[in-house]
Parts: structure tokens; C-alpha cells; sequence
């Protein structure tokens, strides 16, 4: 074990639970399931966490009440028994390698939304879902519950939770955070019932501890039982505070439950420059709400809270862990993104290699891809994570190759870490002086502190994996045609645009702008796309006057949800102009000539004007050496300038198929 975090190694129980460290995997839904039922893909997902050390597996939301209950098409179930020999077989798959698990059991309520379900969604109260930035969702309004359709549900978490049992999981989670049905009826903006389940906390709470009670009546009093709580929620449709959730907290450790999984809500319909995207967002955010409720209860009991409190929020790295665990902050620490990205990350600790760990970007590309794009999660960073059988296994070459990659940015390098790691000798070649790539340009901008762990990540990988590296090393197609390599990648990223504007030569690029070139005072950004707009906010930021001129009708339109609502907010408060589907027409020395979408003229003032048009695809190696060499690879922005998740993925399957 390693002795640096000899609390956050060491053993723990929740309840009769012995668990053999105190991380916890906290519920990510991965929308993989077969028509409900558990896939192969899932297991091998789950497998995989347990395999790399996690102590305690949430399985992900699973519907106890389809179809009204659904959140994604692909959501798991557990409300009928024909769903018992698919559970078996994951819990076996978590026990088998080393990990205890509990199954989050939930109901959508009002966040059901009717193109999935082919219903009106139902709630505590007939009160809408008001739109959230931080899940880029709103709904229709519900149909309120009977007493009698209240009390249907309350039965069906209970039966879920002994399926739950008799499948071989140690407990349950009662996930009650978002914008599922148990956060719902604890708030008081969703619940605005006047009968026994509202009107005031006591009643609120009624659903759960009803439950509960039913939960310990079926399964007993070893079966582990969890809440996932929203400790307090902020912003315009805020309906829990901070006491009550101290009041829950306390009702339900009177009520026997082991553990609560503490969070915090967000009902804001717009982001202000206070909201950060996780990207920046600080290590251990919601450890403090622990503390919050432990304090509470003791208040309201005067003894210390036996409940075990479970914290976190970008809690992935281990310093920050075992700190919030030995101050007593909390009990255990939950962990969910960086797992997604990292699944071995307890094992790296447990065994010294921090500096091995991928770090998690705070990209949101996970959640933006189910909620947003109706698919599997996705990841910017695990290239695994989201195919149809999450299959980790990097077989070794058969015959190794001496294999060229050409490009040190984020496809080339993790083309060639997974090549070195089936036994390729692998060359790079990097014509910069660092490795890295684009991805220096994409950490510039403000509020990407997250991102910069993963350059040094890219480095150490190459190191780790024996990778002949070259930097400041532009190859020609005679270069490498002259080395008689087995196979070569080419991942040479991207070349300029040149946009046949009158005046565009007098331009300067954002790359150049975001590594440290002077401009003036007075900024004109053409091109409102994520790079656009994220060269505005750091100029905005230096005081500079900045307008954005778009073509489309949407600024950062590729952009994740979150992050581009986010952004969008600090352009507004940074007084940022923003023109959408209007075109550029003529730049001089001094300003610039745009046309509206109804073809009127406009001309702007601009002491600089920056090209943020996005760059094309440079392939020209790959088109020379095709047909001249047996094996050769294109990858990542020489394909087509895309995300990091896109480069990462096409990196990751040509190491393999070398």
C-alpha cells in the first residue's frame, strides 16, 4: 500500500459492508443497456473499475418503473424480474474482482421527457422542470401523482431493491439529486403538494422514509441502504436549503440509512461570470457539504453523526482525498469521472504511479453525449469508453513493426503509447519543440486549469512506453521512405485557412493571439466558433473591446452545453459584441466591413483582427506516402480538425490495428 494515503487505502464498512478502501465510484449513467437488460459492454465497464482497485461500485440510475420512469433510451432496468440473471451477472463481475457494489434505483419523474417515455411525465406536483444550464435540459409539465400512484412507485423502488438483493448486489442507492423524482419530492418549488407528502420537510421526506421502511421490510437489516442527496440547491427554482438537508440527513440516519452520497443542486437558467466550467472547477467541491450535514445532525442530536457521510467532486487525485478523509471531513471519497477516464486509477495510487494517472479534463463530453446527442457516454481522454463492448484487452503484435509516427500531438502520441505497448518499436516525430500539439493552444484560453495535466500526462507516456521520441523533426515523405518502416501513422494536425476576403492577409491568427502575441485595443474576431469565442473571453479579460463575427446563427455551436452556456455568460458580462449569421466583406488597416443576414453593410473599428475560422486538414504526408508503403495510417486533425475525444479515439484504434 502506499503509505502517503494511508486512510484513503485502508479498509472501511458502510453498515455490515466491509469495503477494502474507501473509494467509491459514484453512479455515471452510460446508456448501454440492451433494451433495459444488462449488455456485455456494461459488465466489461464495471468489471474494469473493480479490476483497478475501486472500493465501492455505484452501478448506474436504473429504472425502477418503465416506461414512465426512463431518463435515456438505453437505461437500465430493474423493474420486472426478468432483469435478475442480467444483474447477476454484473454483481458477480464486481465481486469477482475485488469490489463491493450497490445499484442506484431511481424514477425520472417530471425530467421524463415524452419522445423517450411516448408519455406526459409525472411529478409531485404539476409544476415544469425549469431549465437548467448545467444539464441543458427543460420538460413539459407533469401530471401530479395520486396518493394511490405515489404509494405504486413507493412499492416499486422497494421491489426493484430486492431484485436488487437477489441478484447478488450488497445494497441500493436512492438516487435523489438532478432531476429525478426523488430530489423532486424533497423540493419545495417541484413539490408544492398541501397533503401528507408536502408543505413542509416532514412531509417531503414522507416518500423516501416510506422507502426505506419497505426496503428494510423485504431485504433486512444487512442489506445496505444509501441515499444520493442534494444537500442544498441554489439559483431562481432553488426548493431545498441548507438546513433542510441537514433535516434530511437527519431523518434518514433515524431511519437506518448507511451512507449519503452529498451534492449540491443548480436550478439557474443562465450562467454569470461566478459559474465556472469543470474545466476550472476546484478539487473536492462537494466534500464540504459533508461536514455541513455532520455538524447539522449533531446539532439537532447532540451526538456525532453515525451516518457515513460520502464526498467528493474531482476528488481523483489522491492528496486531496486522503486529506478531506483525515480532517473527518467525510467518510469515504466518491470518484466518477476520473475513473471514466483512468478505470485503474486506484491501483496507480495503491502502488506509487500517480504520475501514470490520465487526468480527467472537465470536458463533459460524457454527460453532453447522452443528454444532448441521445447516445453513449462518451470520453475526450479513454477511447474505450462507450463502445458496444468496452473491451480494455491491448494484445500483444504477433510481429513486431518498426512502426513512424509523425505528429506529437494528442493522435499521435496516443497512437503510438498503444503501439510501443503491444511490443512495436515506435519512432516519433514531432517538427515542434514540445509535445503537445493543439492542445497548447486549447489550455490558453481562461478557465482551463483541468486541461493542463494532460500535456505532462503525454509526455510521461512516451517516456513510460519507450517511444523514440524526436522533437523539432519535420519528416518529409522521402525521410521516411528512406527509414523503410513497417508502418507509419500520420498525424500532422492542421494548416491555415485562407479565406478569399479583400484584406484577410492583414489578420493575425487566434493561435497566435492565444500564445502571447500584442494586439490592440479595439479586437475584431472572425470566426465565432469554440475558438473564437474562447480568444474573446481573453482579450475581454485584459480589458480589450472585442466583437465576434459569426456566419452561423449560433456562436460555439460545437461546443458542450454546459461549458458553452458557461461561456456564453462570461461574454455577456464582459460586454463582449456577438453578431451571428453575418459575413465578413472587407478588412483594412483599421476596421472592418461585414454583411447582416438581411445584407446590410456595417463597418466596425478594429486596431487588430484576429482569423478564428477554423483550420483545414493537413494530409499531404499521408497522400504522398499512400500506396508507397504497406501500412499507413491518417489520424486525428489530418483527417478532419475535430475534438480531443475524436483525436484520442482514432489514436487509441490505430496503435491497435498496427
Amino acid at each position: 500500500m502506499n503509505t502517503n494515503y494511508p486512510t484513503l487505502l485502508s479498509p472501511g464498512k458502510i453498515g455490515s459492508l466491509e469495503i477494502r478502501n474507501k473509494t467509491v465510484m459514484c453512479a455515471m449513467g452510460m446508456s448501454q443497456s440492451d433494451h433495459g437488460h444488462v449488455s456485455p459492454a456494461v459488465i466489461n465497464h464495471y468489471a474494469e473499475r473493480a479490476k483497478g482497485g475501486i472500493g465501492l461500485i455505484m452501478v448506474e440510475v436504473t429504472c425502477v418503473d418503465t416506461p414512465l420512469g426512463l431518463n435515456t433510451s438505453r437505461m437500465l432496468v430493474i423493474d420486472d424480474d426478468k432483469y435478475i440473471p442480467g444483474m447477476t451477472k454484473l454483481a458477480e463481475a464486481i465481486h469477482e474482482n475485488g469490489a463491493k457494489c450497490l445499484l442506484q434505483i431511481s424514477h425520472t419523474g417530471r425530467g421524463a421527457r415524452r419522445a423517450i417515455t411516448g408519455s406526459q411525465p409525472v411529478g409531485p406536483s404539476a409544476v415544469a422542470m425549469p431549465y437548467s444550464f448545467m444539464m441543458g435540459l427543460s420538460n413539459e409539465e407533469p401530471r401530479a401523482l395520486t396518493i394511490d400512484e405515489i404509494h405504486a412507485i413507493e412499492e416499486k423502488y422497494a421491489q426493484a431493491a430486492l431484485r436488487a438483493k437477489k441478484s447478488g448486489f450488497d445494497g441500493v442507492e436512492i438516487h435523489s439529486v438532478g432531476y429525478y423524482l426523488g430530489e423532486q419530492f424533497l423540493s419545495s418549488t417541484a413539490n408544492v403538494r398541501t397533503d401528507e407528502y408536502g408543505g413542509n420537510p416532514e412531509n417531503r421526506v414522507r416518500f423516501h422514509l416510506n422507502i426505506i421502511r419497505r426496503i428494510r421490510e423485504l431485504c433486512g437489516d444487512d442489506f445496505t441502504i444509501a441515499v444520493k442527496l442534494s444537500a442544498v440547491e441554489q439559483g431562481e427554482d432553488a426548493g431545498i436549503t441548507m438546513q433542510d438537508g441537514m433535516y434530511y440527513a437527519k431523518r434518514f440516519q433515524d431511519e437506518g440509512v448507511d451512507a449519503l452520497e452529498v451534492l449540491a443542486g443548480t436550478w439557474k437558467k443562465e450562467a454569470s461570470m461566478e459559474d465556472m466550467p469543470d474545466t476550472a472547477s476546484p478539487k473536492g467541491q462537494a466534500v464540504g457539504l459533508c461536514m455541513a450535514l455532520k455538524m447539522g445532525i449533531q446539532q439537532m442530536t447532540g451526538s456525532p453523526a453515525t451516518i457515513k457521510m460520502i464526498g467528493g467532486g474531482r476528488a481523483q487525485d489522491p492528496n486531496v482525498a486522503e486529506a478531506a478523509l483525515t480532517s473527518g471531513q467525510c467518510d469515504f471519497i466518491f470518484i466518477g469521472k476520473g475513473v471514466l477516464v483512468q478505470p485503474d486509477l486506484v491501483n496507480l495510487i495503491d502502488q506509487g504511479r500517480e504520475d501514470e494517472i490520465r487526468p480527467c479534463l472537465g470536458c463533459g463530453v460524457c454527460i453532453d453525449s447522452q443528454l444532448q446527442d441521445g447516445e453513449c457516454a462518451r470520453c475526450s481522454g479513454n477511447a474505450v469508453l462507450g463502445h458496444d463492448d468496452n473491451d480494455y484487452t491491448i494484445p500483444m503484435a504477433e510481429t513486431p513493426k518498426n512502426v513512424v509516427v509523425a505528429g506529437g500531438g494528442v493522435a499521435g502520441v496516443e497512437a503510438a503509447r498503444i503501439a510501443a505497448k503491444r511490443g512495436h518499436h515506435v519512432s516519433l516525430y514531432e517538427r515542434g519543440d514540445r509535445i503537445g500539439g493543439q492542445m497548447f493552444y486549447a489550455v490558453a484560453p481562461p478557465h482551463k486549469e483541468n486541461m493542463i495535466p494532460l500535456i505532462p500526462y503525454l509526455e510521461r507516456q512516451l517516456e513510460l512506453n519507450h517511444v523514440d521520441v524526436h522533437l523539432g523533426s519535420t519528416l518529409t515523405a522521402q525521410d521516411i521512405l528512406r527509414m523503410k518502416p513497417d508502418a507509419v501513422v500520420c498525424a500532422t494536425g492542421v494548416k491555415p485557412p485562407v479565406l478569399p476576403i479583400p484584406g484577410f492577409d492583414k489578420t493575425v491568427s487566434a493561435k497566435e493571439i492565444l500564445t502571447g502575441r500584442e494586439s490592440g485595443d479595439r479586437i475584431v474576431i472572425i470566426g465565432g466558433g469554440v475558438v473564437g469565442c474562447e480568444t474573446a473571453e481573453y482579450l475581454a479579460e485584459k480589458g480589450k473591446k472585442v466583437t465576434v463575427i459569426e456566419m452561423l446563427d449560433t456562436m460555439a455551436g460545437k461546443m458542450v452545453n454546459v461549458a458553452r452556456t458557461i461561456l456564453m455568460g462570461h461574454l455577456k458580462g464582459l460586454n463582449v459584441e456577438l453578431y451571428t449569421s453575418c459575413r465578413c466583406q472587407e478588412i483594412t488597416d483599421t476596421s472592418v466591413t461585414y454583411l447582416d443576414a438581411d445584407g446590410q453593410a456595417h463597418t466596425i473599428p478594429a486596431d487588430t483582427v484576429i482569423a478564428a475560422v477554423g483550420d483545414r486538414a493537413d494530409a499531404s504526408l499521408y497522400e504522398e506516402l499512400k500506396g508507397k508503403i504497406d501500412e499507413v495510417y491518417n489520424a486525428g486533425d489530418s483527417v478532419q480538425p475535430d475534438s480531443i475525444a475524436t483525436a484520442v479515439s482514432q489514436g487509441y484504434y490505430c496503435g491497435l490495428s498496427l
